[in-house]
């Protein structure tokens, strides 16, 4: 992989403490300089982030002088990275008495666990289980729930849903996406007190 450059900030950091790039997700209430609401969304964004190989990451500070170029291969080897973060999870699947999977739960300490459902390989390694539409909750950066979106069990699982977000050191948000090949949008919150 080509290590790409520019005069400030780069995309990989000199010195001892390497990076890499990564389109995060993440709440509203993070308010980094440069994002986007997920299409639906009101409380869960995408931003660019520097991340570290402990684990922290860095928001990128600010747009001015990043050609489409630059974009370009960023979001490619942010692709690229959750694909193979995504290849190493080994999902905890969920049962029923009757041995039928209800739920995935993906996690791990990688604060990229999330933007896997930004890759292609994401949709096709569910879909095979769950059917051509997914349901997810994104309670924190390093946790996914993962549903079938017909005959699901969301409602057991949404205190536990809902205790992840809140005392997770990586909090996203309560809303549930729906992802197929129509592609990611928000569909409603787990929160009854969004008023949705």
């Amino acid at each position: 992989m080509t290590s790409l450059t520019w005069n400030t900030p780069s995309l990989h950091a000199v010195g001892t403490n390497s990076s890499y790039p990564g389109i995060l997700l993440g709440g509203a209430f993070e308010r980094p300089p440069i994002h986007r609401f997920l299409e639906g969304s009101r409380h869960t964004i995408l931003f660019p982030a520097r991340i570290f190989e402990n684990g922290i990451y860095e928001p990128l500070a600010s747009e001015s002088g990043l050609n489409a170029k630059y974009w370009d291969n960023f979001i490619r080897e942010s692709l690229e990275r959750a694909s193979l973060l995504l290849a190493t999870l080994d999902p905890l699947m969920v049962r029923d008495r009757a041995g039928v999977i209800q739920m995935a739960v993906l996690s791990s300490d990688n604060p990229m666990v999330a933007s896997c459902i930004l890759t292609h390989g994401f949709l096709q390694r569910f879909s095979a289980i769950f059917g051509p539409e997914l349901l997810i909750a994104i309670p924190s950066r390093n946790k996914i729930y993962v549903f079938p979106k017909l005959a699901n069990r969301i409602a057991s699982a949404i205190p536990t849903i809902h205790d992840d977000h809140l005392i997770s050191p990586m909090p996203v948000s309560s809303e549930i996406f729906e992802l197929s090949a129509k592609g990611l949008h928000s569909v409603g919150t787990l929160d009854p007190d969004d008023g949705r």
